[in-house]
């Protein structure tokens, strides 16, 4: 997997996903082979966008978020799914400020050249996380980005595949429920 942190280095066209994806958990690793199944039907690589930081640090300092992984076995686990690229960037005032379609336009078509987007089923970016999925598709088209939603992953046991259901779990001393979350990476 190529980590790119410098955007004027990419080189391809790429179907993508946005998100922190701590933990990498079966809902993660769900969305995470649609996107690759997807990307290789229409010839593109495949590639996530998550951030060095997680963006409720900057949105609220006071908030004890604990992380399930370290940035490095992120990217581990990442990689260890087959996919081509991350797109590994800082969350910083400046992302936080963008609005959805300059994320989609600016950042994900012109600069990382991503022509398929998928977003998750409960996703939402842009400052102040103020549009949906249907705004996303609009500005897509605008652009000539494709942007498709992923359907809700669930099996037979009703449990909630979420980085914070995970974090609950190990909270709580439930450590079977968050590998059962986990999955087997």
């Amino acid at each position: 997997m190529t980590i790119y942190r410098n955007f004027n280095d990419v080189s391809g066209d790429f179907a993508a996903c946005i998100g922190f994806f701590d933990g990498v958990h079966r809902g993660h690793q769900f969305l995470l082979r649609h996107l690759r199944d997807e990307a290789a039907r229409r010839g593109l690589k495949s590639a996530v966008v998550t951030f060095v930081n997680h963006p409720r640090k900057l949105i609220q300092p006071d908030y004890d978020l604990l992380l399930i992984d370290s940035l490095e076995r992120r990217m581990e686990k990442l990689a260890a799914t087959g996919l081509d690229a991350c797109f590994l960037m800082e969350f910083t005032q400046e992302v936080r400020l963008l609005t959805a379609r300059q994320f989609i336009q600016d950042f994900l078509y012109r600069q990382c050249h991503v022509r398929l987007l998928i977003i998750g089923y409960d996703h939402r970016f842009g400052r102040d996380r103020s549009e949906g999925f249907d705004d996303y598709v609009r500005y897509g088209r605008e652009c000539g980005m494709e942007v498709i939603q992923e359907p809700v992953f669930s099996d037979e046991s009703g449990l909630h595949f979420s980085s914070s259901e995970v974090r609950r779990a190990l909270q709580a001393g439930d450590v079977a429920k968050a590998h059962r979350i986990l999955g087997d990476m």
